[in-house]
């Protein structure tokens, strides 16, 4: 069946990456770098289907191919950590042949990101030859800002925003499950952006393994990420197994068990009672989530900031005490020349001057010393010491950020199946309202249930037995009642 899959980075200098080797790397051609002045030769790479640059209308003449287009983006940028790029990795449905997935993303992009003002630098790639043979995907590089007829405008801020995220995931399951029903029918398979906890499934998300991982995957060997992939889905299957397992041993005894009939109004008040409980719990809970404080976990970036934030700081105030010495000895010695006191007294004058070399001296002697510090930091960080110390430091921070986070899967798997539960009641509800206006007046109902979930269960099935003798064009209009009802409408309804 299809898989969704909707991925965003963001393509930053700080991180020691290039907009013209990302572009080579994933189209597998040979570009140069015209600001770092190096080459970048991928034409060796297999598995490119297909690459294309989209523009917007009046700028497709400006960027010919994909040196020039990437090179202007390098061009435009000015700060040591700009944002060069975009990219964005997608799955494609191997259902579609190639020309159909390639319409697929040809739509997708012109419609969320070409028609914004964005350029759109395409590759597709085919499955590896070693790997899942359905792993078709595309890579799209997009610009960070909009396009005008001969050059880069302004950076467009609010396309880094989660709002313009969550609508560019939602646009590309709708496109995707639009294309899939055209090429296949209405019986093709359908993707979604939404996750477990939104579809109401109480099961934990698998993560992605990534070329690396799937590599010494296919080698036959177990990686980490391959490791908490299996944990999760042992986990899932377990936790399928004990639900099922144990709804059936309550049914089993509960129609062992004494039963009585009850009036809906008394049940119904006992479930607006189960349900009132449900909001209350699930309310602490969200309160106990919104308490926890995640501690971060670091990145790369982070770190390096760390490290030659301080330096940076001290190389700028020395920076800034050098210009103000320099113009308060530049303002001085214009005064000195009219006072009539150093013209008398030469030796003054020379003293004076003395002391001001000195001061200018030792400022540009401070600042020399901060810019040395600030290099040998760098150099550091870029040496095998360096690295391993940052990588030191992510691990350390990932560690301690793990208790909180289980903590709250665990509050969120609580609040998931609480929140299925409480449908649940909401719908046994709802049938209840609908048997009252079909003259429906008792259900069969448990003496002594062992749960609520097991009472809940008892009623629903108790309702929908009674809901056997009925048509279903009565219980079709028994429901716009109850729904009419619960929008203040009322309508008239027939037995």
């Amino acid at each position: 069946m299809a898989q969704y899959r909707f991925s965003a980075q963001v393509i930053k200098r700080s991180d020691g990456r290039s907009a013209v080797a990302a572009a080579a790397y994933r189209a597998g051609e040979r570009l140069v770098d015209e600001r770092l002045d190096m080459p970048f030769d991928y034409r060796s790479r297999d598995g490119v289907e297909h690459t294309e640059i989209m523009a917007p209308e009046g700028t497709k003449a400006c960027f010919p191919d994909r040196a020039t287009l990437w090179n202007a983006v390098e061009a435009a940028e000015k700060r040591g950590d700009a944002q060069v790029a975009r990219e964005v990795q997608i799955s494609l449905p191997h259902e579609l042949s190639f020309e159909q997935r390639r319409e697929l993303v040809r739509d997708f992009v012109q419609t969320a990101f070409v028609d914004k003002g964005m350029v759109a630098d395409i590759a597709m790639h085919r499955p590896d030859k070693h790997g899942d043979d359905r792993n078709f995907h595309a890579h799209i590089m997009l610009t960070t800002r909009h396009a005008d007829a001969a050059q880069f405008g302004t950076k467009a801020r609010e396309w880094n925003s989660r709002e313009q995220l969550a609508e560019w995931r939602q646009s590309w399951a709708e496109t995707q499950n639009r294309h899939l029903v055209h090429a296949l029918g209405p019986e093709a398979p359908k993707v979604t952006h939404k996750s477990l906890a939104d579809r109401g499934l109480d099961r934990e998300a698998t993560i992605h393994l990534g070329p690396t991982a799937s590599a010494i995957e296919r080698k036959g060997e177990q990686s980490e990420r391959g490791d908490v992939n299996r944990e999760i889905r042992a986990s899932n299957a377990e936790r399928r197994a004990l639900v099922k397992a144990n709804e059936a041993d309550q049914d089993r005894l509960s129609a062992r068990s004494d039963q009585h009939s009850a009036w809906v109004q008394s049940i119904q008040k006992e479930l607006a009672e189960h349900e009132a409980t449900l909001q209350r719990q699930l309310a602490g809970w969200r309160a106990e989530k919104q308490a926890i404080r995640v501690p971060q976990v670091l990145k790369k970036s982070d770190v390096r900031q760390d490290i030659v934030l301080t330096s940076y700081g001290l190389r700028d105030t020395a920076a800034h005490h050098l210009a103000v010495t320099e113009r308060r000895v530049q303002r001085i010695g214009f005064k000195r020349e009219k006072l009539a006191s150093f013209v008398r007294d030469p030796q003054r004058w020379v003293w004076a001057k003395i002391r001001e070399v000195h001061a200018v001296d030792r400022a540009r002697r401070e600042l020399a010393r901060q810019r040395t510090a600030v290099r040998v930091r760098e150099q550091w960080l870029r040496s095998d010491k360096g690295q391993a110390y940052i990588l030191k430091q992510i691990d350390r921070s990932y560690a301690a950020a793990q208790p909180a986070k289980q903590q709250v899967r665990a509050l969120e798997r609580k609040i998931r199946r609480v929140e299925k539960h409480a449908k649940a009641v909401g719908i046994v509800r709802e049938r209840l309202k609908m048997a009252e206006e079909l003259g429906v007046n008792t259900i069969p109902r448990l003496v002594k249930p062992q749960t609520a979930r097991q009472f809940v269960r008892h009623v629903d099935a108790g309702v929908v037995r009674a809901f056997s003798r009925f048509s279903p064009q009565q219980l079709q209009q028994a429901q716009q009642t109850v729904r009419a009802a619960a929008r203040g409408i009322t309508l008239g309804f027939t037995r």
